[in-house]
């Protein structure tokens, strides 16, 4: 029964080893930024994955081609055994190849990697550890790349020896090495700089790119990438600088001109015909009778006896006893329109 422990405690070990299938896909600049860089990954990863992704090239087909020998120990090539059991196993006949190490020891044979990747720039990175970043390949073929990752040996602090990372170990899609290209050489005016900006999505101010180009020179568009991933990274809440879309041009087109206005004479209104008024007849000077007995006695019903004057008078009363009455049943309705309101929203659930 003791001689099972042993056989159990390797089982468990390899089943927790990390393998392809657990490490992280970096597909995108975006995806780099959620990378530490600076904290627990050398910042130096980044110069080594621009170089990289601008030196290799891509086929018709989509492929990665290899343009230089890792047989020569090129750019310090050599080859890798995944002993660690960091990687998937590959197929017989494949192999991985690591490179990065800028030990000029090592690349005495072959072609030596730029200066801003073996560390002739250390300065720019506040004086990290270096030659601890490294791009683990496998090869098709002789010419051909299958997969591509980016790894790091373990800090010297650590007394984990020289065996790779497997937490800080991920690979690196097509789509992000075409992203990288972008971030070319040559590439280094402040238009050309701030296009590469816009074209990511980035937030950097003309000050920044300014301050950038000043800082790094030649190598600009080294120190934009690291800026887009470090600097935004700690940043969250920049906002991108998204592109504007051009406009066209205006076209040069004369408005139509309205044709001139007629003067067209106004008909004349007919005149209004001259009608006279006529005058109320004039009240009667009638004396009081001298005869204490007699009186004339009018009949107030007599509606021909009554003077014009009355008729008009009657005529706006009407007007203001109909007006008030609408005023009455306009309050009235607005009051029983309040009162049904009310009593929904009283008994409404």
């Amino acid at each position: 029964m003791p001689e099972s422990h042993p056989m159990g405690f390797l089982v468990l070990f390899l089943s927790i080893l990390p393998t392809e299938s657990t490490i992280g896909i970096l597909n995108s600049i975006n995806d780099l930024k959620k990378i530490p860089f600076g904290q627990s990954v050398p910042k130096h990863s980044l110069p080594l994955l621009h170089f990289f992704a601008n030196t290799i090239e891509f086929d018709n087909n989509d492929l990665i081609e290899l343009t230089f020998e890792p047989s020569n120990r090129d750019y310090g090539t050599h080859h890798y055994g995944n002993y660690e059991g960091v990687l998937d196993r590959l197929p017989p006949g494949q192999q991985y190849y690591t490179l990065g190490n800028i030990n000029p020891m090592i690349n005495n044979n072959g072609i030596s990697l730029p200066s801003y990747v073996a560390g002739h720039v250390n300065h720019l990175f506040e004086g990290e550890e270096l030659n601890r970043a490294r791009i683990i390949f496998s090869l098709l073929d002789q010419d051909t790349i299958d997969q591509v990752f980016i790894t790091q040996h373990y800090e010297a602090n650590q007394d984990r020896g020289t065996g790779y990372d497997p937490v800080h170990t991920y690979r690196i899609t097509i789509n992000l090495l075409r992203e990288l290209r972008v971030f070319s050489l040559d590439r280094r005016q402040h238009s050309e700089l701030s296009e590469i900006g816009g074209n990511i999505g980035s937030g950097i101010t003309d000050h920044e790119l300014s301050s950038v180009r000043n800082t790094w020179g030649q190598l600009a568009c080294v120190g934009l990438l690291l800026f887009i991933v470090i600097n935004e990274r700690n940043s969250p809440c920049r906002p991108n600088r998204a592109r504007e879309p051009k406009r066209p041009p205006k076209c040069n087109v004369r408005e139509p001109k309205l044709p001139p206005k007629r003067n067209v004479r106004q008909p004349k209104l007919p005149l209004k015909p001259n009608i006279r008024v006529l005058a109320s007849p004039p009240k009667l000077n009638v004396r009081a009778s001298v005869t204490p007995h007699i009186s004339v006695n009018i009949p107030e019903n007599d509606i021909n006896l009554r003077p014009p004057n009355q008729d008009w008078d009657i005529v706006q009363c009407c007007y203001k006893c109909w007006f008030a009455f609408k005023i009455c049943g306009l309050i009235v309705g607005v009051a029983i329109v309040i009162s049904i309101i009310i009593i929904i929203f009283k008994y409404l659930p």
